[in-house]
């Protein structure tokens, strides 16, 4: 028995291609560093809680009092970083 269905064949499309190189400056090359450095010093502190949290057997908190806690501790550290911390907020959301 051979099914009424035809598959219907897609025309072949050409997908275009660039490159692109930027050469950043000294200043743009140190923001991307400071917020990358911090988002890593949010997750580590995270990661760090609710592990000892684990091991206590605790229940582990909610996302937003997580993100609460530890990016007021980011902003306590904004004087090491020059105010970097402030965007680790959408990079951590």
């Amino acid at each position: 028995m051979r099914s009424s269905f035809s598959v219907k064949k897609r025309p072949k499309t050409v997908k275009a291609r660039s490159k692109y190189r930027i050469y950043p400056n000294h200043i743009q090359i140190k923001k991307p560093s400071q917020l990358f450095g911090c988002c890593r010093y949010v997750w580590n502190k995270s990661l760090e809680h609710c592990n000892q949290l684990d091991t206590d057997g605790q229940k582990k908190p909610s996302y937003v009092d997580l993100t609460k806690q530890f990016i007021t501790k980011c902003q306590e550290r904004i004087t090491l970083v020059k105010g970097s911390c402030i965007y680790s907020i959408a990079a951590v959301s």
